[in-house]
C-alpha cells in the first residue's frame, strides 16, 4: 500500500514537472542548433572561411559531387562565375569531412548560411553564424524584434563566432490575412523598398 500511494505521489510530480516545461520556439531551437554547429565543428569551419578568405571572391555554396559555385559582388549584388574555381576551399571542406556548406563575405567576416523562419512578429528571419565582428550590431533580444519591422541583431557564440540575424517585416502574409502581420501592418510596419 505505501509502494502505491509513493509510485502515485511520483507520478504527480513527475506529470507536474513535465507539464511546466516548455518546448523550445523555432527561433530558440535554430539559434541552439547553430551553436552547437559551430561548437561541434569550430576547427573545420575556422579553417573554411580562412580558405574562403584566401580568395577573392565573395561567396561559395557547394555540395559533395556536384561542381562548387563561386560569386563575387558586382554593382552590389552577388554574380555567379561561370569559369571560377576554388580547389582550396573544396579541400578543406573534404579534409574536415564537411559534405556541403554555403559561405558569404559579409563586412569583415563570412557568414555561414543556416536557417530562415517566420518570426512572431511576423517578419523573416535569416539565421546565419558569422565568423567576425560586428560592432555596430545590436545584442538579439526579444524587444530587438518587437520594435523593428527590418533589422539585424547577433549573440556571441565565442570570442569568434556570432549567431547572426538579419530580418524583414513579411508583408505577403498580410495579404495572406494573417492577423498578427495585418496588425504590424496597421502600426506602419512594411519591407524596405
Amino acid at each position: 500500500m505505501v509502494f502505491k500511494l509513493l509510485m502515485i505521489a511520483a507520478t504527480v510530480l513527475l506529470l507536474t514537472a513535465c507539464d511546466k516545461m516548455q518546448t523550445l520556439s523555432e527561433a530558440e531551437q535554430i539559434e541552439r542548433t547553430i551553436r552547437q554547429e559551430v561548437s561541434r565543428d569550430l576547427t573545420g569551419l575556422n579553417a573554411l572561411t580562412t580558405a574562403a578568405a584566401a580568395t577573392d571572391y565573395d561567396g561559395f555554396a557547394w555540395r559533395r559531387g556536384e561542381k562548387i559555385q563561386i560569386r563575387q559582388r558586382q554593382n552590389g549584388e552577388l554574380a555567379l562565375l561561370e569559369q571560377a574555381e576554388a580547389p582550396d576551399v573544396i579541400a578543406t571542406a573534404v579534409e574536415h569531412r564537411i559534405p556541403s556548406f554555403s559561405l558569404v563575405r559579409y563586412q569583415q567576416g563570412w557568414l555561414v548560411v543556416f536557417r530562415t523562419y517566420v518570426s512572431n512578429h511576423c517578419q523573416v528571419v535569416y539565421a546565419y553564424a558569422y565568423r567576425g565582428q560586428l560592432p555596430d550590431t545590436p545584442k538579439c533580444t526579444e524587444q530587438e524584434f518587437a520594435s523593428s519591422a527590418n533589422g539585424r541583431c547577433q549573440s556571441p557564440i565565442n570570442d569568434e563566432w556570432q549567431v547572426f540575424k538579419e530580418w524583414f517585416f513579411a508583408e505577403s502574409l498580410v495579404a495572406e490575412g494573417n492577423p498578427v502581420c495585418a496588425a504590424k501592418a496597421e502600426q506602419g510596419w512594411q519591407a524596405p523598398k
